[in-house]
């Protein structure tokens, strides 16, 4: 229930104009996957989710969240790999190479 509150608040700071960096997949049972991708969790959740308030907005219908899935690229490094990451990335300038992804399943009612 935290989640989907997480995900109506951060409609609700979006712009309606706002052109969303997502995927939209089809699946079954009238029901779509919106998958985005950042370097910050929230605003792979934010496009993710604006991405699907605009696909109910075209139905006229309102969204309803089923299920939202997010990973993190390196959730899995162990913390030597950890700590490398975070030296090459402090003293040779290389960037945080993380990325978040978060996938809604939803569908318009």
């Amino acid at each position: 229930m935290k989640s989907y509150l997480l995900v109506a608040a951060c409609l609700s700071l979006t712009a309606c104009g706002t052109t969303y960096n997502a995927t939209i997949l089809p699946q079954q049972n009238n029901t779509y996957s919106s998958i985005a991708s950042s370097s910050d969790r929230k605003d792979a959740l934010v496009q993710a989710a604006g991405k699907a308030e605009q696909v109910c907005k075209k139905q006229e219908k309102r969204l309803i969240v089923l299920n939202r899935d997010e990973s993190a690229e390196g959730d899995s490094d162990n913390a030597v790999t950890k700590a490398a990451k975070a030296l090459a990335g402090k003293f040779l300038g290389m960037g945080d190479d993380d990325a978040y992804s978060v996938t809604l399943l939803f569908r318009c009612e």
